[in-house]
């Protein structure tokens, strides 16, 4: 597909939206930043394993004016096998993360 500018990050385009990576969020770190590309990657990779690790141990990752992320843990359910609509299949509970957006980061998303 074509590649398509969206502000200081390059984005490749698809049928139904705009899909940023690593590789165009660490350019638009590096430009923003004056780091070179590699020391914003590892800045990048740094903060993920961070919010990764705090969401293994339970904790909610909150960044003021960004959003938070939380653990959430969905009950068991009874749902219907996709293959024969007929069984009905337990869907087990399992932890799930969320994403709640901040009050800033919504207000720039909605179209005024």
């Amino acid at each position: 597909m074509a590649a398509k500018k969206t502000g200081p990050a390059e984005s490749k385009t698809t049928s139904t939206s705009t899909i940023v990576g690593r590789q165009e969020i660490t350019k638009s770190i590096a430009k923003r930043s004056g780091l070179t590309q590699k020391k914003a990657a590892e800045v990048l990779e740094a903060t993920l394993t961070s919010i990764r690790e705090s969401l293994e141990q339970g904790q909610e990752v909150r960044l003021v004016n960004f959003g938070s992320f939380k653990v959430r843990r969905s009950a068991a359910r009874q749902g219907v096998n996709p293959r024969d609509r007929n069984q009905k299949i337990t869907v087990p509970a399992r932890e799930r993360v969320r994403f709640s957006p901040g009050k800033e980061l919504s207000n720039a998303i909605v179209k005024k």
